[in-house]
Parts: C-alpha cells; structure tokens; sequence
C-alpha cells in the first residue's frame, strides 16, 4: 500500500503537520511508500518518504494557497492513482481524497464572524480567501464520493463538517502534545525566574495569551478591554502576551490606547515557550474560532488556569470548574467571572485535567490504528 500526503508545509513548524511528522515512524512499516506532496518538506529518504515538489509560485499566504489547490488537482487529474493507494490532504485542497485531515472550516469561520461583527473582521483579502475557501468546502461536502473518511480535530468541528458532508466516515483526531516539555515540573522549576526576567510581583496576578499571529481572530482585543476592566477595579493583574512577529505585535499596538498598553506585557516570538508560560497564573484565550487550539492544550498540561470562550474544540480540554471557565463573548462578562476567581483565590492554583488532549504515545496510537482501518476498508472495496 501507498501513501500520498498532500499539504504546503509538511515542516514542525506547522501546527497541523507537527503530530504526523513526529508520529511517522510508528506507522511507516504500513506502507511500502509514502509520498509527500508539498511546497516545503523537511521529510526525506532518510525518513522513508519522497518529496514530490509543489512549487511555490506566488509571494503571499493566501495566493500560494490557491496555486498549491490549483496544482494539486491538476497533477491529481493527470496522474493514475492506483488502488491500492491511499490519499491523504490536509483539508480540502484537493478535490477527491480518501482521508481527509481536517484543522480548519472555513463555512464554521464566517458563521461566527456574523454572529459577532463587532469583533470579528478581516480585511478584503483575507475575507476574499476564507469565502473561497468555504465555497470549495461546500462543493467538497457534497460530493458523497469525494472523500472517505473525516480525520478531524475536536468533536464540534467534526460534528460541524458532518451537518454539510453527504459521504465520508468521521473519526476524532486530536492534536497532540509533548509532556517531557509540557508538565507541572516545569512550573516548579521556571516559574521564579521566569516571574524574575519580566520584573513581575509576587502580589500581581498574570494571565497569559499565546498566538502566532491572527490577535483580532483569536480574540486578543477582547482579552486587552477584559483587562483594562479588571484593573479599574483595583485587580492587580496583566497581561503577558506570547508570539506575533515584530511586524504583528507593531500593528496591534497601534490600536490600543497608552492606558491599555500599560497592562500589557507584548513579548513577540519566543523560544521554550514553555517556560514564559508558568510566568503565568492562568491562560487566558477568548479566541472566536479554533477547532482545537493546540496553545490552550499545553497550557493546560502545565497546570495553568484555563480561561476560554466557548470556540470549537474548547470541549476538547475545558472540564469547568476543575480547570477553568468558559467565558462569554462580551469582556464585561469576562471581568466578571475572572474577578470571581480572584477573590476566591481560584487564580493561580494548578491542576491536571487534560480532558481529551492525548499525549505523544496516545497520539501515536490512534494513528496508526486509524490507518489500519483506511487500509482494510480500501482493499476490502477492491473486490
């Protein structure tokens, strides 16, 4: 049996790939090849795989994103696809696949993004591409025979994919994630310096948020106005936020006012997140749309505080009151409830709920049992 694996970026770095790419060695000995299609692969012969090149054609996220498409269908078009072929993309890039792994749902994104304008915007192109995106998912999910099994991220999503899918089995793939980095002795260790290196003091309270970038998506705005209450009323509190290029955190200064700025610690980028993590009391992360936030899921696995909205795949890890709460959307309401943790004195005590996170090994496991599964189904269709 072969596998085909379709993605831009089959490198660590990208937070849909980075649980395959560390769990491909307990599942190689399952197929005689694996092929990766992609625009960057930090996969070779030496991992038992071959990279066939899509090039990257146009400078920006977006554009490069419909070339890839674009390509992708167009080689699937011209080339024989055997039987005893298995093809796997992350997504719905490419038009007929028999395993589907899905992160993302674009027709999910713009449902939220009406429910709350107020909060939630995008500029024209980016609007222009997830509204592609969604019409090439709304096509894709109705073709009964354009995909064999759902490999998805968190129950909602996948619940969400199944009210549009006309075919496909549905499985629940959850991210994974590393617990010799992510563990409650990395707050005992780090936590002192840590707290030492950002000058924070022993009688405030800190809430962390991390992201890559997307501030206004993952709801930062409304974190920074929760804060900005929360400090009116005497709370000694901030805000320590993890990640975002220079370029990123630059433009969203610029739509605070100074009195919000003061709260807010922008660290940008940082190695060992782990360790800038358990600085914190608690994580903070009112994002509007997820589909299971591998962010929330290591904070939780060092025992901060979880704080979220009620966005997909927040089922997936909040156990509320054991390890957080769920939050409304609004940051009145926010103040609110963390307000109430404070007093009582709930901020900052650690725990171990992990909900339905799975661990390395765990990850490792479904797997390979899943693509046990693919393969039997497709040779059973075969006669």
């Amino acid at each position: 049996m072969k596998l085909i694996v379709i993605d831009p970026h089959v490198v660590a770095r990208s937070p849909s790939m980075r649980g395959w790419i560390s769990a491909l060695p307990s599942f190689r000995d399952l197929f005689d090849e694996i092929e990766i299609w992609a625009s960057e692969c930090e996969l070779g012969p030496e991992h038992g795989v071959i990279w066939n090149k899509i090039p990257q054609r146009l400078p920006t996220w977006h554009l490069h994103v419909l070339d890839f498409q674009y390509q992708v269908n167009r080689r699937l078009r011209n080339t024989t696809i055997s039987r005893d072929t298995l093809v796997q993309v992350s997504g719905c890039l490419a038009e007929r696949a028999d395993i589907r792994y899905m992160h993302f749902w674009n027709c999910a994104l713009l449902e939220e993004m009406a429910k709350r304008p107020q909060y939630l915007r995008m500029n024209p192109i980016k609007r222009l591409g997830a509204e592609w995106a969604a019409h090439t998912e709304r096509k894709i999910a109705a073709d009964k025979n354009a995909t064999s099994w759902w490999w998805v991220v968190s129950q909602s999503i996948s619940e969400r994919i199944a009210s549009q899918a006309s075919g496909g089995q549905f499985r629940i793939l959850p991210n994974q994630y590393d617990p010799d980095r992510f563990n409650i002795n990395v707050r005992a260790k780090w936590r002192d310096s840590m707290r030492s290196h950002y000058r924070f003091r022993n009688d405030e309270k800190i809430l962390a948020f991390s992201a890559f970038g997307s501030f206004a998506r993952k709801g930062l705005f409304q974190a920074i106005q929760c804060l900005e209450l929360l400090r009116e009323r005497g709370i000694q509190i901030r805000l320590l936020i993890l990640g975002g290029s220079p370029r990123t955190v630059n433009q969203f200064k610029k739509s605070l006012t100074p009195f919000q700025l003061e709260g807010c610690i922008f660290a940008g980028l940082v190695d060992h997140i782990e360790r800038h993590l358990v600085a914190a009391d608690g994580f903070f992360f009112p994002s509007h749309f997820e589909a299971f936030s591998l962010a929330e899921i290591e904070a939780a696995a060092l025992g901060l505080r979880l704080y979220l909205t009620p966005h997909y795949g927040s089922e997936m890890i909040l156990r509320d009151p054991v390890n957080g709460r769920l939050l409304p959307w609004d940051p009145q309401g926010m103040a609110t409830i963390i307000e109430n943790d404070f007093k009582d004195g709930v901020l900052g005590q650690t725990h171990h709920e992990m909900g339905e996170a799975l661990t390395k090994e765990e990850y490792d496991i479904r797997l390979r049992e899943f693509y046990q599964r693919a393969i039997k189904n497709k040779q059973t269709d075969q006669h």
